[in-house]
């Protein structure tokens, strides 16, 4: 099976190199050139426009930062679907809201081909080690028949329903995420503005009721460490919480919480952090209240 890859970023490209290593032919496509000419070097093959990649390969495979990137790539000039093939299938593990998922997904099965939004998470690491977790919406056959490449990539793969539900899926866990980093920012503002040594409290928290993996990553790989660059940059965290919002408004729910974290992270934004990690929305909390989060000395 050819397989092609649009999106050599952090995750995209570990997961093209764990596709290879599974013995697939992988075909790749990005804006920059260094990386695939890495890629090449290591034994991969290039296409020079996603509409030359489709036309050569069994699966097109893309990882996208924002919504609009994506549908020009599938739809647009020179896009995916100008070299699309009768019964070709797209897989797109970018983070998409759901009407942008129907709206490929419908372009697709116009030109005879099935397309799965397959939104991943799990991090630089996941990605490095194939254990993403995978959330799937699309045809049921679509998904029997793209399982090999998930098998190649992730570890948790699940198919939630119809074209856009992996995108949902995806948006509820990272409005999640970013609640948790926003309530973590302020309980250790205040703690540390309260005199409290940070360090220790996250010890003793780690092994309370508020212990998480999100509370690990965050404070002690991070905040605690003053370490904020981005494995996964706060700009983008933004743009999933804005998406998250728009959810609301799809489904009708009241998204108070969502809604203010979205608010908390475009102050983020504005106040220059938007291209650290997303730990970095506890910054502007510190910067407010002249505190740093660090152990005391």
């Amino acid at each position: 099976m050819r397989v092609g890859f649009i999106g050599l970023g952090a995750m995209g490209l570990p997961m093209a190199r764990n596709l290879r290593s599974a013995g697939f032919d992988v075909v790749v496509h990005n804006r920059s050139r260094g990386k695939v000419d890495d890629f090449v070097a290591a034994g991969g093959e290039a296409a020079s426009s996603p509409a030359e990649m489709a036309a050569s390969v069994d699966v097109v495979c893309a990882c996208l930062p924002i919504p609009p990137v994506c549908e020009d790539v599938f739809l647009g000039a020179d896009g995916v679907i100008e070299g699309a093939t009768d019964g070709q299938l797209w897989i797109d593990f970018s983070t998409n809201g759901p009407d942008t998922s129907q709206r490929i997904s419908d372009a697709a099965a116009g030109k005879g081909c099935g397309y799965l939004d397959a939104p991943i998470s799990g991090g630089v690491w996941g990605a490095e080690a194939g254990t993403l977790a995978i959330m799937v919406g699309g045809e049921a056959s679509d998904f029997e028949r793209g399982g090999p490449v998930f098998d190649a990539v992730g570890a948790n793969i699940r198919h939630f329903g119809a074209s856009g539900s992996g995108s949902v899926v995806k948006l509820c866990n990272n409005l999640i995420g970013a609640a948790t980093n926003a309530v973590i920012s302020e309980a250790y503002v205040a703690a540390v503005k309260y005199g409290i040594d940070p360090a220790a409290m996250y010890e003793t928290l780690q092994s309370a009721t508020a212990a998480s993996p999100g509370h690990e990553r965050m404070v002690k790989d991070s905040v605690l460490a003053r370490n904020f660059d981005a494995m996964f940059a706060l700009d983008l965290h933004a743009k999933d919480q804005q998406l998250a919002a728009d959810l609301g408004k799809l489904t009708g729910v009241r998204l108070a919480v969502t809604s203010t974290v979205n608010e908390l992270y475009k102050e983020a934004q504005a106040r220059g952090y938007g291209g650290q990690n997303t730990s970095a929305i506890i910054r502007p909390l510190e910067d407010l209240h002249g505190v740093t989060v660090e152990p005391a000395s």
